[in-house]
């Protein structure tokens, strides 16, 4: 009789035709939907309150060992209905800890405590730009404007759903002088920081284009995954309107060369549409979809 292998194994498994094994999210399902039912029956106050899955995904582990990682998380989206009311549920679940946890469903981007972030961090933005336009303009009367600003809701990295948002993007223009410029600026609640990209830079430095150029595929990747669920639509098609390379802060007296990426890009498919911008970090070897709106 053949045995099964271990999940460091799957791979191996079904290359070879081992045992099937079952697909993370459909072994781990049960329990995300009896902490769903569980949390929605308490808060509703409605013990008869049934839970449906509306969405499920594996968590793709990060492959930086050279050998394969099976996920380990799973997410899920559940709805609650019961005696005339509903919610509806982010369920993180752990196959390492074998155990789940139900959350509520982060906000549309500019709603909410998303908008309030962006709010918040607003003035830092401007201070950035400001301090930007002085080096680089060395003109001390120009003034930035913001014209366009977003949080960025995190992806699910830790297993208990999406990180809290703690970063907001900003589109700034700056004039005076006689000279205008527009610098794209991202800023960090954690890191107490802001980090300035100009546009006019980005898109002709040789370092700037070869990094967004690099992490497009990853990009595209990261919005078309996200659309294709928020759509609907497995067939969603993802296309990049533009991209810009962030200017590191230079604060050890060694030149940081960047690392980190933002892209406007819009999906559709299914006769609807939507636009996200996707913030990419080679260092973490990650990129993140926030919502801009759909039509």
């Amino acid at each position: 009789m053949k045995k099964c292998l271990s999940v460091s194994a799957v791979m191996i498994a079904a290359v070879l035709g081992g045992c099937a094994a079952q697909p993370l999210e459909d072994r781990l399902q049960p329990s995300a939907v009896k902490a769903a039912q569980q949390r929605g029956a308490s808060e509703l106050g409605c013990p008869a309150a049934a839970a449906e899955v509306l969405r499920k995904r594996a968590i793709e582990e990060s492959q930086a060992t050279g050998w394969y990682e099976a996920p380990r998380n799973a997410e899920y989206m559940v709805d609650v209905s019961g005696c005339g009311e509903r919610t509806t549920y982010l369920v993180a679940c752990s196959n390492f800890k074998s155990e789940c946890k139900a959350g509520p469903v982060p906000t549309a981007s500019g709603s909410g405590a998303l908008g309030q972030l962006a709010e918040e961090l607003q003035p830092d933005a401007i201070k950035a730009a400001q301090q930007r336009s002085l080096k680089d303009f060395s003109c001390s009367t120009m003034t930035p404007e913001v014209t366009r600003k977003q949080t960025i809701v995190e992806g699910a990295t830790t297993g208990w759903g999406a990180e809290a948002p703690h970063r907001a993007v900003y589109v700034v223009t700056a004039k005076g002088c006689g000279k205008q410029t527009v610098y794209v600026v991202e800023c960090d609640k954690l890191k107490k920081g802001c980090a300035t990209a100009d546009l006019q830079q980005t898109q002709t430095a040789p370092a700037f284009t070869k990094l967004t150029d690099e992490l497009q595929p990853d990009a595209v990747q990261a919005a078309q995954q996200r659309g294709s669920e928020e759509l609907q639509c497995p067939a969603a098609r993802a296309e990049v309107s533009s991209k810009q390379a962030i200017d590191e802060g230079q604060t050890t007296g060694w030149y940081e060369f960047p690392y980190r990426a933002i892209y406007a890009i819009t999906v559709s498919g299914c006769g609807k549409q939507t636009k996200y911008a996707v913030a990419c970090n080679k260092k973490q070897d990650r990129c993140v979809a926030g919502s801009q709106g759909s039509k």
